[in-house]
Order: structure tokens, then sequence, then C-alpha cells
């Protein structure tokens, strides 16, 4: 019996490799698909400085800022304020006079900015949870800190203006969810887990609405 040519057999032991080096190639864009779908055709921000804005509504309320329990900065708003990445919130409290004070969590969320190593294969599983662990694809937000009115005229004007509020933060929140439910792949935290803080963003606005009070109307003499 003759033996196939060398040729052919270089060929057929070639192909494993090539096609080994098919899934690689894959695996390497396949962060890149996630996001993409996760953006649905918004433009990949620009590097994050690590500073965000903080403004105010009114402006020049005075906020502290507090992370892990310990004081970041304090500022008359809008003012910029450095924030490490990691996983951990920081919170931001501001005052202003004839206003409820008010204390916005302001949460780390994914940055497109920077690559997510997805879990595929061994390593890509190591890196993955490394990014995970670390925080180090996170980034904060610019973020108006909106404080209600302490007194409204009437119980119809702080409804409107509280349902305002509430539909402004449903509408912010609903970008990050909608990526989520895009690809969950690209986004570290679940659409659930976006849910939940949107939740709780709302909860805290119905404790305002409750800290309000009605103006008497002035007695006729």
């Amino acid at each position: 019996m003759t033996n196939p040519p060398t040729a052919g057999r270089r060929t057929m032991r070639a192909i494993p490799a090539f096609a080994a080096l098919l899934v690689l190639a894959g695996c390497g864009t396949y962060h890149q698909r996630a996001d993409s779908t996760a953006l649905n055709g918004e433009a990949t921000p620009a590097a994050w400085t690590g500073s965000i804005t903080i403004a105010s509504s009114p402006a020049g309320a005075a906020c502290t800022v507090t992370r892990d329990g310990a004081q970041v900065a304090q500022i008359t708003a809008p003012a910029p304020v450095t924030l490490a990445r990691g996983n951990t919130p920081a919170e931001v409290r501001c005052t202003a006079p004839g206003h409820l004070a008010t204390t916005t969590a302001l949460r780390p969320l994914r940055d497109f900015a920077v690559k997510l190593n997805q879990a595929t294969g061994p390593v890509g599983a190591q890196l993955h949870a490394e990014d995970v662990r670390t925080g180090r694809v996170r980034r904060f937000f610019d973020v108006t800190v909106t404080l209600p009115p302490a007194t409204f005229a009437t119980a119809a004007e702080r409804d409107t203006w509280f349902a305002a509020r509430a539909e402004a933060i449903r509408a912010a929140w609903a970008v990050q969810i909608g990526r989520a439910e895009r690809s969950q792949d690209a986004m570290i935290d679940s659409a659930a887990t976006l849910r939940g803080y949107m939740d709780a963003d709302l909860a805290t606005l119905e404790q305002q609405k409750a800290a309000t009070t009605i103006a008497r109307p002035a007695r006729r003499r």
C-alpha cells in the first residue's frame, strides 16, 4: 500500500490548527460584538478621566461626597470630584435653603471605553473574574442632584413635581437597563440589578415626597 503524498498529510494536520485559530479569533472579538449589541448604535465613549461633575438643582447647593464611610470631597455644586474605579458606590448629600436635604447614590457602572474580558476559555474566565472582582471596568458618571422644595403651594403642585422627577429617574435608568437586556455579557450588572437600583431611587423619592409640607392658605381678615 502506498502512503498518501506528504503535502496531503501536512494539509490534514493543518486543518485542526487552523480551526483552533478561528475559534481563538472569535473569542478575541466577542467582547466587541457584545459591547456593540449593548450600545445599539451609540458611539463608544471616550476614555474616562477619573473625575465627574456634580451639579445641583437649584445650583449652588452645598454637597458632601462620601465613599466606604470616608469623606471624599466637600463642594459647592457644580464642581468636579475625583473618584477611583471600583465596585463600591459613593453618596453625595446636598443641602440648599428652602429645599429638602437630598442624598443621591452614585453607582459605578460599566465603562465601555475599557475592555471587559469575556469568560471564554480558561484564560478568559480568569481575566473576566479579575475584571469583576476589582471593578476596573466600572466608572462613575456626571450627576445632577435635584433637591425638592420643602414646601409646595398645593398638593397638586407637589404631585406634579414628584411625578416629573420619577419619570426622569426611570428615563435615566432605562438607558442602562436597555443595554443589559440587549447584552448581559457587556454589562456586569444584570437588568434585574439595575431595576433594583432604579426602584431604590424611586423609593427615596417617595420618602422625600412624604417629608414635604403644603403651605397653609393665608387667613382672611
